[in-house]
């Protein structure tokens, strides 16, 4: 028997995070797969610009490269700028109420000849192309928008290996991101600009970075720090969240927002289809959940994006493809059961208020919320076996309370619906790889 115990009256004074974005919009595959519906369903509070539309029409859309094609051109003059189909990718991201965060660099490169992981020729004529595409997606430039995209995040996994994003030494991506952030920060000081999506939170190439960058004479800006995990043991994202704060601590970046910013189950890269596969089931909904309750309740990540939201990507866990009648313009897609973890954790993000949940320990992972619209409660058994598992709330609003199962046979399903008192208990059984959520419902709902 466990006990999971939350007092709603005693909210911790801390927000929800926006934990619960992903990477890709809601139309892919050049815009012939509509994800829409579903975005306004699980309430994805930001899409990541990374690896967008690749392979199909990646040569048009986000890219330095793509956006700015011939890099001898004039970067002043708005013709030497490709930014139409982008500004329709965006458009469809902006239309579900969903935010940007906007990579400026590259996707990556598999392919064995690499035509734009080299360092740029010229690092502040670079830096100067990236300002004059946020002028034209927040200052209405070039017949642009005034769209308010806080999040810019410089380059990709420049510490990856086998030269995929990044073909400079260590040494040249360090002064290319010093010369970047110094001018967008003195150009749009109220904007975040961070980077820089690296494969892991801490390693030999990552604090080279932070020691070159804390440094400089002239102080470089670091609103965000981003870092990227894929992995099937949530200790591991504790560490890596752990060793991002540390590492921002000890290089004097304090105040800088940790982004976890890619990240999903995967058991081996040596063995990835078995992973994929899981990915869409229930031990790939326990699994999101568990992320983003432990996220939530034992770090200090402010935003994380799940990879990956665009269905024809071997990583996109939350949707299936339903209909690809050829009569229709689009393809519509189907939700997974891991899709209903970012769906249960949004509720909470709209709650606002978190509030602290004792006794998820040893493969449970649990969080809350409270709010005007009542009160949430999202939990994970991943690893901790069968169990039955007793829930003791209070300080909750007196009315209809319902329990929602996510496991190998239940989808989202209204598993229990209660009355509830100011104070309750209640029992359930609950199967290893699963997830609960406990919510409050509208009287005749």
């Amino acid at each position: 028997m466990k006990e999971i115990k939350a007092d709603f009256s005693k909210p911790n004074g801390k927000p929800i995070c926006p934990l619960h974005g992903v990477n890709s919009g809601p139309m892919t595959k050049v815009f012939t797969y509509d994800a829409r519906p579903l975005f306004l369903e699980a309430g994805f509070p930001y899409a990541r610009l990374h690896d967008v539309e690749y392979p199909y029409g990646s040569g048009e859309f986000v890219d330095i490269p793509c956006i700015f094609r011939n890099f001898d051109a004039d970067e002043n003059d708005p013709k030497n700028y490709n930014f139409a189909l982008t500004d329709e990718y965006i458009r469809r991201i902006v239309e579900v109420k969903c935010e940007p965060l906007f990579r400026l660099g590259i996707s990556i490169e598999h392919a064995p000849v690499k035509r734009y992981v080299f360092p740029p020729k010229d690092f502040a004529k670079w830096a100067r192309i990236c300002e004059h595409i946020i002028r034209h997606y927040n200052e209405g430039w070039a017949n642009g928008f005034l769209w308010n995209i806080r999040y810019w995040e410089i380059w990709n996994e420049s510490d990856g290996s086998g030269c995929k994003m990044w073909g400079g030494t260590p040494e040249e991506f360090y002064e290319l991101y010093a010369v970047a952030a110094r001018h967008l920060k003195r150009c749009f000081p109220e904007l975040k600009i961070g980077g820089c999506g690296f494969t892991r939170a801490k390693n030999e190439f990552i604090e080279g970075f932070f020691r070159y960058i804390s440094s400089r004479n002239e102080p470089v800006p670091l609103d965000f720090y981003s870092w990227h995990i894929y992995s099937d043991q949530i200790e591991k994202y504790l560490r890596f969240a752990a060793e991002a704060r540390g590492l921002l601590q000890t290089y004097g970046y304090p105040e800088a927002e940790s982004i976890m910013d890619e990240w999903n189950y995967m058991e081996s890269w040596d063995h990835q289809a078995e992973s994929y596969r899981i990915m869409k089931n229930h031990v790939g909904a326990a699994h999101a959940a568990a992320v983003l309750c432990a996220m939530q309740s034992r770090t200090d990540v402010g935003m994380a994006n799940y990879f990956e939201a665009d269905v024809v990507k071997e990583f996109c866990g939350i949707f299936d493809v339903k209909d690809m009648a050829i009569s229709r313009a689009c393809a519509t897609l189907k939700p997974t059961k891991a899709f209903y973890s970012f769906k249960a954790f949004n509720q909470l993000y709209r709650l606002g208020k978190a509030v602290d949940v004792r006794g998820a320990e040893n493969g449970i992972y649990a969080c809350a919320a409270t709010g005007e619209a009542g009160h949430g409660l999202l939990l994970a058994n991943y690893g901790a076996g069968d169990a039955d598992i007793t829930l003791q709330l209070s300080g909750w609003e007196a009315g209809n309370v319902e329990i929602r199962l996510t496991d190998e046979t239940h989808t989202f399903e209204r598993f229990l619906a209660l009355k509830a008192g100011k104070r309750f208990a209640v029992t359930i059984p609950v199967r290893d790889r699963s997830v609960l959520y406990i919510g409050s419902v509208a009287d005749g709902t």
